[in-house]
């Protein structure tokens, strides 16, 4: 018996992630109706990125709102509509929406021309966040980074991957 609460307590101690990395995926949410998000424009580093912000979101609410799984949040409801990814959000101002997942990004460009993608997915009632990652890559890509982000945010609602084109 002992030997069981030994392996059980190393099996547990084993799979929990590391702490401080904001960065990291975090637990699944499980839901019988479709979950209500809200997708505010990302936060741009300037003015030549306003229409890489302006496609990865529509590529994000797009490819969401091909799945049954996600009901996005009408951006007039917004109280906040330009939110920090680097800060936590104020969950309780998203709260009073009905929304039960918040996604925050920003996008801006490298000394090099690349592009930088930042993004985390939030579940409001709890306030942690279920992932984020952070892309770098040719402004040519930014199609696909919305694509990625999709995928992401579709596995942490369902824990099933998922490719969107």
């Amino acid at each position: 018996m002992r030997v069981r609460t030994i392996a059980a307590a190393i099996a547990i101690a084993i799979s929990v992630p590391a702490a401080a990395d904001p960065f990291l995926q975090r637990p699944v949410i499980r839901t019988s109706q479709p979950l209500r998000i809200a997708l505010p424009d990302f936060i741009v580093g300037g003015p030549s990125e306003t229409e890489l912000s302006d496609t990865i979101v529509r590529t994000i609410a797009s490819d969401l709102r091909q799945t049954s799984v996600v009901e996005l949040v009408d951006q007039v409801a917004f109280l906040n509509k330009n939110v920090n990814v680097d800060l936590l959000p104020v969950f309780a101002d998203w709260r009073r929406t009905s929304t039960q997942g918040l996604v925050v990004g920003r996008i801006g460009r490298q000394p090099d021309g690349r592009i930088k993608v930042e993004f985390r997915f939030w579940d409001v009632s709890s306030g942690k966040q279920l992932t984020g990652w952070r892309y770098i890559g040719s402004p040519g890509d930014v199609s696909g980074v919305g694509h990625l982000i999709s995928g992401e945010i579709y596995q942490s609602i369902t824990n099933e991957k998922h490719t969107f084109e």
